[in-house]
């Protein structure tokens, strides 16, 4: 068996059948808003039906001076709350959870972005996470004047994350994506892998 095929097989078959997660942590200034009562509105939305299922996990909330109030409305794939974790799938079109709040100083949370099943074909839709802050009269709050939104991610079909809006106020850091394989494939990569240890003597070169 041709060395290269079987290792370009091998990562195939990885690629296909791993998850990737990616954590991101959020920080907002919400100064400029103190002691105001608005809406949090947090959005997990496929761009198409085609789109591989995914779910972001909003964890950690924290706030200085603010408080987060008893009404909330989820809409779509909704689950948990602020006060613990809260997880967006995207199994509909719109899922949504509209969380009333009064505004401090600050806010972070961090959000878990997980493919558990990330499309080979670049060019797959993706998901958009979405965050945005409104007044009692749901006008836009610190928004990116062309997304209207506070901070807009886009979780690609094939597992990449990239950041398409973010206001000035809040910033973004993040660990690197990690894929986890999942079960069924961990023994056929294992296997594969002793099938290579037999051609250990041939000479490994690029290409």
């Amino acid at each position: 068996m041709n060395k290269k095929m079987l290792i370009a097989g091998l990562f195939a078959l990885f690629a296909s059948t791993s998850a990737l997660a990616s954590t991101w942590y959020v920080n907002v200034d919400t100064s400029s808003l103190a002691g105001q009562t608005g809406w949090l509105d947090f959005q997990f939305n496929p761009g198409d039906v085609t789109a591989p299922s995914a779910t972001a996990t909003v964890a950690a909330f924290a706030t200085s001076g603010g408080t987060l109030l008893p009404s909330a409305t989820p809409t779509g794939d909704v689950s948990g709350s602020l006060n613990s974790a809260m997880t967006l799938g995207n199994s509909q079109y719109f899922n949504d959870l509209l969380q009333a709040f009064t505004f401090g100083t600050k806010l972070s949370f961090s959000i878990n972005l997980d493919l558990p099943h990330p499309s080979l074909d670049p060019a797959a839709p993706g998901t958009a996470f979405g965050l945005s802050f409104y007044d009692t009269a749901y006008n836009s709050l610190l928004a990116d004047p062309d997304w209207g939104a506070a901070l807009v991610m886009n979780l690609k079909g094939d597992g990449a994350t990239e950041v398409l809006a973010k206001s000035a106020p809040v910033s973004l850091s993040a660990t690197a994506p990690t894929s986890v394989p999942l079960p069924g494939a961990l023994g056929l990569l294992f296997a594969g892998i002793s099938m290579l240890a037999g051609l250990a003597r041939t000479r490994f070169y690029r290409g």
